[in-house]
């Protein structure tokens, strides 16, 4: 079964949308991040690493795109330093 964020990708861009301005569709009708970067993977066909990265970089999540970083360079540290821990 294909899930809601495919198939409303799916239509939009059957239609001929931007893949931008289909992320920006998703996140209006409250689809997250998350759901983007599925959508990209299955219907670009993009591996997930390169769907992550066009997500993460599109206009759609430019908003929190700092936060996002900030996010992740924090996890970042903390795996680092308690990886220290175990030597």
């Amino acid at each position: 079964m294909i899930a809601p964020v495919n198939e409303r990708a799916a239509a939009l861009w059957q239609a001929g949308e931007r893949w931008d301005a289909i992320l920006a569709v998703l996140r209006a009708e409250g689809f997250s991040k998350i759901d983007c970067v599925k959508a990209t993977v299955d219907q670009l066909r993009l591996p997930l690493g390169e769907a992550k990265r066009i997500v993460h970089d599109s206009d759609a999540w430019a908003d929190i795109r700092d936060s996002d970083e900030a996010w992740h360079d924090s996890l970042a540290t903390e795996v680092e330093a308690g990886a220290g821990l175990g030597g």
